[in-house]
């Protein structure tokens, strides 16, 4: 059996919140896997299904420019936050944005030479390393706008496209203000998908076969629970089980898609029916075309 390291076990615990010797024993059935530590803890009920479990110990900022309606946007990385806040630093990052509105070759700066050079220098100026993690231009069309959210403290953003089938010109204003909200609740509550048909199937049927397996633990401790208090246990019939799992498929849809989402406006409606609502206003059909998402740290 390979010998776990404390540092595996502290990257675990960053990205589950589970107890020590819960990512000991986990890390030990993996072999050292993280991916697979992480699953068996899910699992087990031991690590929660928040975001965190795709952390990345990294530092940065993210930018953002517009221009002639097309939008730009880019996430940097850094070793450390001191750095991430340094004024040379964030100047590169806008700097760079807006060329990459002018520079076709600059479409996605992480795969520019030229650009990966040119921060090169100021990490050697900082003296720690640094990488341009990811970038995206959106070059919205005659029917469609873009718009942008960057936080106040420029470690998450988000970049949103709205396609509209009506008179632009009139609507436009109405659109660039969704295109905003939505990037600003992409940035609060971390959509992976747009859609529930853009999720893998794989995917789903990963997150089921985990659903399932935390149900079967949760009935064994209340078995266990009632037999220590000397209580009768009523095994949960298969279709109630079958009907708890589709739940927890629905739950898992309404956090991971945008358009699931409870309006971080108005929680008693969906984002899809507020993209709906501003359909009926404009008199058009209103379409959330894509979106990404950068949040620091975070895959």
């Amino acid at each position: 059996m390979a010998a776990i390291t404390s540092e595996q076990v502290r990257d675990l615990r960053t990205q589950t919140g589970a107890g020590i010797m819960d990512c000991k024993t986990a890390l030990n059935e993996s072999a050292g896997d993280i991916a697979k530590a992480v699953e068996i803890l899910r699992k087990k009920g031991l690590a929660g299904l928040a975001k965190r479990a795709g952390r990345a110990m990294k530092e940065g900022i993210v930018a953002a420019r517009t221009s002639g309606g097309n939008c730009s946007f880019l996430e940097l990385n850094c070793e450390t936050d001191f750095v991430a806040k340094n004024p040379a630093v964030s100047a590169f990052a806008a700097t760079l944005a807006e060329e990459m509105l002018a520079d076709a070759s600059l479409a996605n700066p992480a795969e520019s030479e030229k650009a990966k050079e040119r921060l090169q220098a100021i990490a050697m100026t900082m003296g720690e390393n640094m990488q341009i993690r990811r970038g995206v231009v959106y070059a919205v069309g005659k029917d469609s706008v873009a718009n942008y959210y960057v936080h106040s403290d420029s470690r998450k953003g988000a970049i949103v496209e709205i396609g509209f089938d009506g008179s632009l010109a009139a609507a436009k204003a109405d659109l660039e203000v969704l295109a905003k909200e939505l990037a600003m609740q992409s940035v609060a509550m971390a959509p992976k998908f747009l859609r529930r048909e853009e999720v893998d199937a794989d995917v789903v049927a990963k997150e089921r076969e985990i659903y399932r397996a935390k149900m079967a633990q949760d009935e064994e401790d209340a078995k266990a629970r009632a037999a220590e208090l000397g209580k009768p246990y009523k095994v949960k019939p298969p279709e109630a089980i079958e009907k708890m799992l589709e739940g927890r498929i629905t739950k898992y849809f309404q956090e991971s898609c945008l358009l699931e989402q409870a309006s971080i406006r108005d929680s008693k409606v969906t984002v899809a029916q507020v993209v709906k609502n501003l359909s009926a206003k404009l008199g058009g059909n209103v379409v959330v075309k894509r979106f990404n998402c950068y949040l620091v740290g975070i895959e």
